[in-house]
């Protein structure tokens, strides 16, 4: 494995860009009004980036199911274009980027789809409760991958919903669904191309480069506000989305984050747990907080260091201290009191 390296002088000159990037909230703000303070500037940081991306650089591909919601197809198509103008600015050449929307009615064509088949078992719970008349309210990621087939090196992205699913009868949380999956896209991207491989020797080897919290919980913090039009429906977006992980009981890590050292320590879990389903399940909500925090705190730039870097080092850890300057210890103990109010405050 041949890892970049980076000179001692251009890593400190690195270092001093990011001090002085970082824009300390006033002093005197009540831990509320910091908290939402932070997610609002991470929002117009996040907004800004795509803003200022060129959607053009992407040749977008359609697989529209005929049994597809008309609105959701409306909307998911919008999503899609303006995800694009923020993916646009993560690549350096013009990339084909395919996008998946079926429904229950086309679980045979997903099957022995070259590239859906993949993971078509996993849909069949869901199908099943479907028909039942249960759970419709969700949405489900049908795509998430940067990956070299016969024709070359494509991004997927996709969403499976209820062929009788409306943007109203969905929860609000499925609004954010395609360009979490589409972002997807981006990381992959820099782990899989820069080793020229779709395959990893097994996923605790994948997850040295890309945790769940950094993987999911960042690419929650990147839809939510991509799929959110305004300040204000943000918020509201992670209200609900915070209100629906403290019901989920089941998972008890959301039980285990009311003050900063059991968030520290919760973290640490998360990153060196990675293989059970309910870090998994933690890792959208408490890593969308982390990351959040980190883009409030070094810009959209100092994330986008962490997502190109993730191959240039031997392992996460030392990506955060090439990529932003600090250890993994000092970025969770930073971050641990926006985590704290993520759940105290819930929006």
């Amino acid at each position: 494995m041949h890892y970049a390296k980076q000179s001692l002088a251009v890593f400190c000159a690195l270092a001093v860009i990011i001090l002085s990037n970082t824009q300390p909230i006033a002093s005197g703000s009540t831990q509320e009004e910091l908290y939402k303070a932070t997610k609002i500037k991470a929002y117009n940081e996040i907004r800004k980036a795509a803003n200022e991306g060129d959607a053009g650089k992407l040749s977008l591909n359609y697989e529209v199911s005929k049994s597809f919601p008309i609105d959701l197809g409306k909307l998911y198509k919008e999503q899609a274009r303006y995800t694009s103008k923020l993916v646009a600015t993560f690549l350096p050449e013009k990339e084909i980027v395919n996008i998946y929307l079926y429904t229950e009615k086309d679980a045979a064509k997903i099957s022995k789809h070259p590239m859906l088949s993949r993971d078509s078992d996993s849909f069949q719970p869901w199908f099943k409760e479907w028909e039942r008349g249960d759970s419709r309210e969700h949405n489900l990621g049908l795509a998430a991958r940067y990956w070299l087939d016969t024709d070359g090196w494509q991004g997927h992205a996709g969403v499976l919903v209820h062929s009788g699913a409306t943007t109203k009868s969905l929860r609000r949380y499925a609004i954010q669904v395609l360009p979490h999956e589409y972002f997807h896209v981006v990381q992959d991207f820099y782990l899989n191309k820069s080793r020229n491989s779709n395959f990893w020797d097994s996923y605790d080897e994948y997850a040295k480069f890309s945790p769940p919290t950094f993987r999911e919980g960042s690419a929650n913090t990147i839809s939510f506000a991509l799929a959110s039009k305004n300040k204000t429906e943000y918020l509201s977006l992670y209200r609900y989305f915070i209100g629906e992980k403290k019901a989920q009981r089941e998972v008890k890590f959301f039980r285990e984050v009311g003050n900063q050292k059991a968030v520290i320590k919760t973290l640490k879990l998360l990153e060196n747990n990675n293989n059970r389903q309910d870090v998994q399940e933690a890792s959208y909500a408490i890593g969308q907080l982390l990351y959040e925090w980190v883009i409030s705190e070094y810009g959209f730039e100092g994330y986008r260091r962490i997502v190109e870097n993730q191959f240039k080092v031997s392992n996460f850890s030392e990506n955060i201290r090439f990529s932003l300057g600090i250890s993994i210890q000092d970025l969770h103990k930073r971050a641990s009191p926006h985590i704290v109010s993520g759940f105290r405050y819930g929006y």
